[in-house]
């Protein structure tokens, strides 16, 4: 070939280059031309050629600022993974031991490792990825807590590893019970057969899942790690026998047993659980009346609500208040508050697939149970409330009722308003049930909103600033334990 050959062979191939790329470059912009000629009939082509510079222009901001996003995002992830069912119970140490369970109703106590950060980010030199990694290696001990909606033929699989004894004749304070290993491999086994779907969180400790049976995704999905699916339920069924005289069976044959009515259930993760909410799940070990005069509340309840607040443990609250989170659970969304469905009417129709206009006069209204919080901060409990709140007290009963009557078609007549003390959590908030149901109603708990109103207009309005407040507190509790503390002191 000659060189005049050679060089027309070179710029045919170049020219074919060039022509790929302006053909890709067309393309690409073909539906942005497009769209800038149907906006800019009137331009001249110098104009509209700028018009196109500038949308492309924008295009990449957008595009570099939502690759940021995203990258920001991926980061977010890799240093605080989502915790979920799952990844606990694959976790290489994970204990479960029953709390409570019932023939709809088990909560499980999770105790397991998590890897944790123990150094800050900032303490972290750019760089020093050997010193990064060393900070999220570091194995901690952390509970969680399960809450199942489950079917009654796993209750007794579900229930053989109790964290206390059902005697009735044994003090409470004796009734602790030992971890068995092997009902709580069983325990964890069944549960790893199951997928779990998130359905909402509150962006805190809180989330919420379906749990439904995929024997073989789990199976393919196992890191190796998991050790205790490889509990055969065959070789389960051979260790029939060794309980045959007391009639009981092993935790490998309850598994068998369990594994043989697979079913789908609701669940709620609280992960990690605080020392509170362990209490409150926990099976009491009986219960005491407090009288809470102001100087208790003043010397030991207020200071321990206070340490609460400032623990950043209600940023949940934040979430739901503002609408970054449960926004399927709202009912009213008010200036002063939100009233969402509780997440304890467990009966209610999926808030993400079930049309609102099926909600009215649905079964399950008569397990209704929804929940005003109010939007102000520094109002905490009962004991917060002044004159100066009765406007919002009224508004939020109001605005209740009429939305519970609009959406379920229950009438005001059938649902009571009340709030807790002490409370669940210490952010101002009220709940609404259905005369039948009565969760959470008792005489030495709740105090209906209608006579809280009418207190608080007696006098100067510091009703519950001065009186003598009378409650039940389980035994052991963090509170329970700080007002012991302190009688002693007497």
């Amino acid at each position: 070939m000659t060189k005049a050959e050679e060089k027309n062979d070179v710029d045919h191939q170049q020219s074919k280059e060039v022509k790929s790329k302006v053909v890709a470059v067309v393309a690409e912009d073909a539906p942005m031309k497009r769209s800038s000629a149907e906006n800019d009939h009137g331009k001249t082509e110098e104009e509209s050629e700028h018009a196109l510079k500038r949308g492309r222009t924008n295009e990449e901001s957008s595009d570099k600022a939502s690759v940021a996003a995203e990258q920001k995002e991926e980061e977010t992830k890799k240093v605080a993974p989502r915790v979920t069912p799952y990844s606990i119970l694959s976790m290489e140490y994970c204990k479960v031991q029953t709390l409570t369970v019932s023939d709809q109703h088990a909560t499980l106590l999770l105790t397991h490792t998590e890897n944790v950060a123990t150094a800050i980010e900032n303490d972290t030199k750019d760089g020093d990825k050997e010193a990064e990694e060393e900070s999220f290696s570091v194995p901690k001990e952390v509970n969680s807590l399960l809450k199942l909606t489950v079917i009654p033929f796993h209750k007794a699989l579900l229930g053989s590893n109790p964290i206390q004894s059902s005697d009735d004749n044994i003090k409470p304070d004796l009734k602790l019970l030992q971890n068995d290993p092997s009902a709580s491999k069983a325990i964890v086994s069944f549960l790893h057969r199951y997928n779990w779907n998130l359905k909402s969180e509150s962006g805190a400790e809180y989330s919420y899942y379906s749990a439904n049976p995929t024997v073989g995704v789990i199976a393919n999905e196992s890191n190796g790690k998991d050790d205790i699916q490889k509990l055969d339920v065959d070789t389960a069924m051979t260790a029939k026998g060794e309980n045959d005289a007391t009639n009981q069976l092993n935790p490998a044959q309850l598994l068998a047993s369990a594994l043989k009515s697979f079913g789908s259930f609701d669940v709620e993760l609280i992960s990690p659980a605080s020392e509170k909410q362990l209490y409150r799940a926990m099976p009491s070990l009986g219960s005491t009346f407090v009288h809470e005069t102001p100087q208790l509340y003043n010397t030991v309840v207020q200071p321990y609500i206070q340490s609460i607040i400032e623990g950043n443990s209600l940023n949940w609250i934040q979430n739901i208040i503002h609408g970054k989170k449960e926004k399927e659970r709202l009912l009213v969304e008010h200036d002063l508050f939100v009233v969402n469905i509780d997440t304890k009417w467990r009966s209610h129709p999926d808030p993400n697939t079930v049309p609102r206009e099926q909600w009215l006069n649905h079964e399950s209204t008569s397990d209704l149970y929804c929940l005003g919080i109010v939007k102000q901060d520094g109002i905490a409990t009962l004991r917060d409330l002044t004159v100066t709140h009765i406007p919002l007290l009224k508004t939020l009963q109001e605005e209740g009722f009429s939305a519970i009557e609009k959406i379920y078609g229950v009438t005001r007549d059938q649902v009571r308003c009340f709030v807790h003390y002490q409370p669940q959590f210490y952010h101002f908030h009220v709940h609404f049930t259905r005369l039948e149901n009565e969760i959470g109603s008792t005489i030495e708990r709740g105090h209906l909103v209608s006579d809280i109103i009418q207190n608080l207009e007696i006098g100067d309005g510091s009703f519950y600033e001065k009186r003598t407040i009378t409650y039940k507190l389980k035994k052991a509790s963090p509170l329970h334990n700080l007002i012991e503390n302190q009688s002693s002191l007497r």
